[in-house]
């Protein structure tokens, strides 16, 4: 790792710790720095609703950190697999699968499931859309049409979707409107445990992959060269951004563009070229640009949906990026 790189990282990490800090602070409730800190290290609160909002402070921030970055991780996985800028879970129709597999246990009465069931449907979802198109990729070469077909599949999962809105009674399509939106608040200590422990365990299994995605992003070919079981990697790689896409989706709603620009933004940031440190960089990079984006919701008390601030930085980054492979001539 250079020089730069260390600085580039500490810095995002330290811009990360303070963003967290910064959203514990804020709010349409003030209150004191110091009762704050005084809480989180368990002591009493002179206002007996203080430590309510202390703590749906601090679980929105550690949503938006472990949410944000498994949704970069994710991006960069599939940017490596599909060996294209382009590629995210939203535009591959993953977080629409993962979305159709959290409006059949909504909308369809499965409430009953619980959060169990709606994670198991959307880990589903998710994976079921990814091997539509890895299928439909063994017979298509342009990259871009394979690009063009996840999105016609995520409107195909949305016509199900619209189609269960049909059905559905009015409290679970407005909870299905809301969750849509994208949101990093809402969830208690048993859901904010499990999500970041799946979270965690996902990230954990890229370790097993650096070396297969140092070789994969150069080719199949070159990856066998190297003595990487290219089958096993390529199944890795489903299942983790499978896992890591459905569960953020799961909870916080098909959240866009984070998948998408970290990675980017990454590249312009570093040259590096191995995994060991683009993961990790990736993961703080999308903590940053989630928790940075939860506080500009939380200074409009809330009016703005997540993914209309996420766009805002999102899109000019894919659009750079599309000038950029244009201008490289690669083939769209």
């Amino acid at each position: 790792m250079k020089n730069q790189d260390r600085i580039v990282i500490v810095t995002v990490g330290i811009g990360v710790m303070l963003l967290f800090l910064l959203n514990l602070f804020i709010g349409s409730v003030s209150i004191d720095p110091s009762a704050i800190l005084n809480l989180l290290t368990g002591g009493e609160s002179e206002n007996p609703a203080w430590p309510y909002i202390v703590e749906n402070r601090l679980h929105r921030s550690l949503v938006a950190i472990f949410g944000g970055g498994a949704l970069a991780v994710a991006g960069l996985i599939l940017q490596v697999f599909f060996r294209n800028p382009l590629a995210g879970p939203g535009v591959l129709g993953i977080s629409s699968g993962a979305s159709l597999g959290v409006a059949i246990v909504i909308l369809g009465g499965m409430s009953f499931a619980g959060s169990a069931g709606i994670i198991v449907f959307g880990v589903l979802g998710a994976f079921s859309v990814l091997a539509l198109v890895l299928f439909l990729s063994r017979f298509i070469k342009s990259q871009v049409t394979l690009l063009v077909i996840g999105l016609m599949i995520g409107y195909f999962t949305s016509a199900f979707v619209n189609m269960l809105f049909l059905w559905a009674g009015e409290s679970e399509t407005r909870e299905f409107v809301i969750w849509g939106l994208g949101s990093f608040e809402g969830l208690n200590r048993e859901d904010l445990t499990l999500f970041i422990g799946v979270i965690t365990a996902a990230l954990l299994s890229t370790v097993f992959m650096i070396k297969g995605m140092n070789g994969y992003a150069l080719g199949e070919d070159y990856a066998r060269s190297m003595g990487i079981n290219v089958r096993l990697q390529r199944t890795l790689m489903i299942l983790i951004t499978s896992v890591l896409a459905a569960v953020v989706t799961v909870y916080c709603g098909p959240v866009s563009f984070i998948g998408i620009a970290v990675p980017q933004l990454v590249r312009l940031l570093s040259k590096s070229k191995n995994h060991a440190f683009i993961i990790p960089f990736c993961f703080l990079g999308g903590a940053f640009l989630a928790i940075l984006s939860d506080i500009t919701v939380r200074l409009t008390t809330n009016s703005l949906p997540l993914n209309t601030v996420t766009a805002l930085v999102g899109a000019p980054v894919i659009i750079w990026t599309i000038l950029k492979m244009n201008k490289r001539n690669v083939e769209m």
